[in-house]
């Protein structure tokens, strides 16, 4: 399956079904899912959002049976076929429309069927969904947006001319292009590179900028030479402007123009001859170097005299940005590294068998007493806990096992096994007991929201007023003895301590990671 086209398949679906996802995390579930990148990964992904979905086999004759809005797996047809792909198709009028490799397709029923592979994916919006959209970037847009507002204000400040603020809208443009061509270099997807690569049917920005065809250039990305040019055209043009001397900026810059149309040159003959694709951000890069050129042949500069200390100036702007992308750019690749080992190293985490053979591996405790249990007490699946309303470190693991519970109400039970101990003061007694008689009374859930709201409050006396005083203290105190008497003797004082039936939970694993099995648990 081609992952990118995968994934944009299911986010128009999503949109279609107004189901927003924050694509970023979802990608994310996706490539760390142990069986990435089958269909199964997309699936899963969705049920960690809590959407209901279903991938099941449907074949060629019951097309007509489906929604006019669905998934697809379909697959090349002629000689020369490739991997199979996750399409959106919608139906209008009899005609079923999908877009695969930027080319829109529009097939009638019978043209389908050659396509057709019996896979659809189908996904539907609950009522208790919250969409997960992406944390607002506004704030930072609005920053950029000040910062350059500020440039281009002390450029007019000190210069007085539009014709170099025009320039430095230039520079910052090209900048702005060329951090997308090293988001494409490091994997990072955008919008704005996603838009312009979609602009010509032949083009594939990640593949020209990441090849490794121009061996003589293995060192130097496109993304670094336009960050490094503009960004040192940028600073220079400030440096002049503050030092009063514009003009002779724009007498230089020419040279360092005309020292660029050889490498813009290359990059043309580059991407037509060798790679054969075509580079819309890197054909914009070039389009604004000859544009440079086109303004100042229209508007040269009066004079031009050799001067040192302009010289040196000029430099210096080249090689403080050069400096400067040398030391950051190693950071920004190791971050990349890390994100992709980490994927990886959490798809090898995340695998199932893996996971219950550590499992089993571990020490076995077979409880006796219980007197919480929370769920289905005839559930196959017993997850307990050792913990305790005093241990600040079950807030999170508590947090974990509720949500589990609340979607997984009728295949487990969760036996809650509290460390209580006969000398703790009376209100904290009284906490302890309460919480077991608002379980007899009220339920598993009224629990739950009862424990959390003391995790949030940590405070005796007000939760004591609004939960009540306990109404048979002795009878509960007997019980919370009887379960820390038997934690006791098996040397369980560790909170929190979580088993899965009777195997300790391993240690190789987070809490929060039991939520990424469950499905399998209840399954196995």
């Amino acid at each position: 399956m081609t992952t990118n086209q995968d994934l944009e398949a299911i986010f128009s679906y999503a949109r279609s079904q107004n189901i927003i996802l924050d694509k970023a995390e979802f990608q994310f579930q996706v490539e760390t899912h142990p069986d990435y990148p089958s269909l199964l990964a997309f699936t899963d992904a969705f049920s960690f959002f809590k959407i209901p979905n279903i991938a099941t086999k449907i074949y060629a004759d019951q097309i007509e049976n489906l929604p006019n809005s669905f998934v697809a797996l379909l697959g090349d047809i002629g000689d020369n076929r490739k991997e199979d792909y996750l399409s959106h198709i919608t139906e209008k009028n009899g005609k079923y429309h999908f877009t695969h490799e930027k080319q829109t397709k529009k097939l009638n029923i019978a043209e389908l069927k050659q396509y057709w592979k019996d896979i659809v994916f189908l996904a539907e919006k609950s009522e208790n969904f919250a969409d997960t959209k992406p944390k607002s970037t506004s704030v930072t847009n609005m920053m950029v947006c000040i910062f350059a507002l500020l440039v281009l204000g002390i450029v007019y400040l000190f210069s007085a001319s539009i014709f170099a603020v025009l320039f430095g809208t230039i520079y910052m443009a090209g900048i702005f292009l060329s951090i997308e061509a090293l988001k494409s270099e490091l994997g990072i997807e955008s919008t704005v590179s996603k838009n312009m690569c979609n602009i010509v049917a032949n083009a594939d920005c990640a593949q020209v900028i990441n090849s490794d065809k121009n061996t003589w250039l293995k060192s130097f990305k496109i993304s670094d030479v336009s960050i490094w040019f503009f960004s040192s055209e940028l600073l220079s043009l400030l440096l002049f402007s503050v030092y009063g001397v514009t003009e002779n900026y724009f007498a230089l810059l020419i040279f360092s123009l005309v020292l660029a149309i050889p490498m813009t040159l290359y990059s043309i003959y580059f991407q037509y001859k060798v790679e054969k694709k075509w580079c819309p951000i890197c054909l914009s890069i070039i389009a604004l170097i000859y544009v440079q050129l086109l303004l100042l042949v229209i508007n040269h500069p009066a004079y031009w005299s050799f001067n040192l200390k302009n010289v040196t100036l000029f430099v210096f702007g080249f090689a403080v940005v050069a400096f400067s992308i040398y030391m950051i750019k190693p950071f920004l690749l190791n971050i990349k590294n890390l994100k992709e080992n980490n994927i990886k190293n959490l798809r090898f985490k995340r695998n199932y068998t893996i996971f219950k053979n550590n499992l089993e591996k571990e020490e076995q405790q077979f409880f006796i007493s219980e007197n919480l249990v929370l769920g289905n007490l005839n559930s196959k699946l017993k997850i307990s806990i050792i913990t305790s309303p005093l241990c600040g470190y079950c807030k999170k693991a508590h947090e974990i096992l509720h949500e589990i519970l609340k979607n997984n109400y009728e295949n487990l039970c969760i036996s809650i096994r509290f460390n209580y101990r006969e000398f703790f003061d009376n209100n904290t007694q009284d906490l302890f007991c309460r919480l077991l008689e608002i379980h007899k009374e009220k339920g598993d859930f009224a629990f739950c929201d009862a424990l959390q709201n003391w995790f949030e409050t940590k405070n005796l006396k007000e939760w004591l007023l609004k939960f009540g005083e306990p109404v048979n203290s002795e009878q509960s105190k007997n019980g919370l003895l009887l379960i820390a008497a038997e934690n006791e003797s098996k040397n369980l004082n560790f909170t929190p301590n979580i088993f899965i039936n009777q195997y300790k939970f391993p240690d190789l694993y987070d809490n929060q990671d039991l939520e990424y099995f469950i499905t399998d648990l209840i399954e196995d």
